[in-house]
């Protein structure tokens, strides 16, 4: 039987974070199972799901991250989560992005719409560039029902699109792999 943890890390960034991270868990004989990082500014975030044959309380887990924690000025926490053994969907996978001048509520507008329409985000990216004016730049990795129209996804957005001043585009995403 396989236990799974999910493990958040956050902290100014530096060389390594992951290689500490990674040394523990090794140490601990866990696997990474999936996981996902990126930089937020200067900060470093990560999120991992591990997982082990040997089941550790999570005091356990959090006191073989104290050191790391403590040299690196880290924020690590860790929770224990239910077998991953979830049937896969029958979705339709689609790429929004959602470009213009930076103003408050456009992800709050956008993701809303797309919970109204049973919509689920798996991935989120947003940026503000530029150097005299800033554009506000949101890329969306969507799993969209079967029963849901594209074309429905396409009116709501663009019915934000207008009322929010900025531009879209909306691809399906014919492969799924790293």
């Amino acid at each position: 039987m396989k236990y799974y943890y999910a493990l958040t890390v956050i902290g100014k960034d530096r060389p390594g974070i992951v290689a500490n991270v990674a040394k523990v868990l090794y140490e601990l004989n866990f696997n990474i199972e999936d996981s996902s990082s990126t930089l937020l500014k200067d900060q470093f975030s990560m999120i991992l799901i591990i997982s082990n044959t040997s089941q550790m309380s999570l005091l356990e887990l959090k006191k073989a991250f104290a050191s790391v924690r403590k040299n690196l000025h880290l924020s690590i926490s860790a929770r224990q989560i239910d077998a991953l053994d979830q049937p896969l969907k029958k979705v339709k996978k689609h790429m929004i992005s959602i470009y213009g001048s930076d103003k408050p509520g456009i992800v709050y507008k956008v993701t809303q719409a797309l919970c109204d329409l049973n919509i689920n985000i798996v991935d989120l990216k947003t940026r503000v560039s530029g150097s005299k004016k800033d554009i506000y730049i949101m890329i969306l990795e969507v799993e969209v029902p079967i029963d849901v129209k594209i074309s429905s996804v396409n009116n709501t957005i663009s019915t934000i699109s207008k009322e929010m001043d900025v531009d879209f585009s909306i691809r399906p995403i014919e492969s799924y792999s790293i």
